[in-house]
């Protein structure tokens, strides 16, 4: 198990997976001044294969191995712990209408990055793999949020067209939602499909 401060350095990840640090670099972001301590961490992190370290000069470069399913549940683990830090309004409510097999929830728009004024929807996006239940689960979301205060924006998708939002190399409001997301719910399921899509050559 990780500890407190090495899941910190995991989670500059979370972030960003596309990221690579020096060790240096990790000193800074994680405002640690021992060196050692970050080189050991890292050379644990390395051992455990939740990060790849590759030498450029005469620095090692640090990156998210996704290809480990263990690097997959500390970023899942670390997904949860972030959204639950924020207050999203009638969120309860929103995981209550989801249905019961697959699905992937998350909150996006102007609720990520704190620019939410009093008028604003929460724009809501759901990844559900059954395209029959693509209508259904749309128009339940409309019809439910639109009583809610603040009222939902809803957007639902199957696995294969998110996938394939983050493959295509234009702008798409799939690859936006890469960029700015809270996961309420399925992130292990969400990170699975983000390395499907880096394998088919998304990269921002």
């Amino acid at each position: 198990m990780l500890t407190e401060k090495e899941l910190r350095i995991v989670d500059l990840f979370r972030k960003d997976v596309f990221a690579s640090y020096t060790i240096r670099e990790i000193m800074k972001e994680i405002d640690t001044k021992s060196y050692n301590w970050i080189f050991n961490v890292v050379k644990k992190l390395e051992k455990e294969k939740i990060i790849i370290l590759n030498k450029k000069g005469q620095s090692q470069i640090c990156r998210i191995n996704l290809v480990e399913h263990k690097a997959i549940i500390y970023l899942s683990v670390l997904e949860e712990l972030n959204t639950l830090k924020r207050k999203i309004p009638n969120l309860d409510k929103i995981k209550g209408l989801m249905p019961l097999d697959f699905h992937i929830l998350m909150i996006t728009g102007s609720y990520v990055d704190k620019t939410f004024s009093k008028k604003s929807d929460i724009d809501v996006v759901v990844i559900i793999d059954n395209e029959k239940e693509k209508k259904w689960l749309l128009n339940k979301l409309i019809n439910k949020g639109e009583l809610m205060i603040p009222k939902l924006h809803a957007y639902v998708f199957t696995r294969e067209e998110f996938l394939e939002m983050l493959k295509n190399k234009e702008e798409n409001y799939g690859r936006e939602i890469e960029r700015k997301h809270l996961i309420v719910f399925g992130p292990g399921f969400y990170f699975k499909i983000l390395k499907e899509a880096i394998d088919n050559g998304y990269k921002y």
